[in-house]
């Protein structure tokens, strides 16, 4: 009944505390390097600051960009919320449009890249995440809509005009992770024909 148990797992399947603070790590770690990957792809530079539960501290600016996700043992979302002010400064041609169509736009597409290159890690380590559609809400009615829960993680990056916001809502002490180096991984921009 149940497959082989890992050296890292208790009797009941369940990650031991030693892998499960290790696992922890390499996501932390996994998110913050693929956010600063992504924002300088955007041109913002950004310096993450250390993960925290997020308790009662700000979740969300005027728009959000969610992904739900789905793997083996946990489910879970992804929300990406930037301030206007460093939506105003992204080097980009002409002035940026600040119209709720284009801002709702980035932050879905935020979210989705963000998304992408986390997935993309994370095949290393043998889990597969099944990320749903992107999603964008103003950050007034996602506050109304979704109830803060004690698994939320602030992840916090510092910018010049001001701090992007992503925050994990999932289970992550239930992730397993199992290094698989010789994992083919597609490079960012590569085109995978199936």
């Amino acid at each position: 009944m149940g497959g082989p148990k890992s050296r890292d797992q208790t009797p009941t399947g369940a990650p031991d505390a030693a892998a499960q603070t290790a696992a922890r790590t390499a996501i932390d770690t996994i998110l913050q390097s693929s956010a600063v990957e992504l924002f300088h792809s955007q041109g913002v530079a950004v310096a993450p600051l250390r993960p925290a539960p997020l308790g009662a501290q700000q979740r969300f600016y005027d728009w959000v960009g969610l992904i739900h996700f789905e793997a083996a043992n946990l489910s879970g979302v992804l929300t990406v919320s930037i301030p206007m002010a460093i939506w105003s400064s992204r080097e980009t041609q002409g002035a940026p449009s600040s119209d709720s169509e284009t801002l709702a736009d980035w932050h879905r597409e935020l979210a989705n890249q963000l998304m992408g290159r986390i997935k993309n890690r994370l095949l290393k380590f043998q889990l597969k995440l099944n990320p749903r559609l992107p999603s964008a809400l103003s950050g007034a009615a996602l506050e109304l809509h979704r109830k803060r829960s004690a698994s939320e993680i602030l992840y916090r990056f510092r910018a010049l005009r001001g701090d992007i916001l992503v925050v994990v809502d999932a289970p992550l002490e239930r992730a397993i992770l199992a290094y698989a180096g010789d994992a083919q991984i597609a490079r960012e921009g590569e085109l995978i024909l199936f």
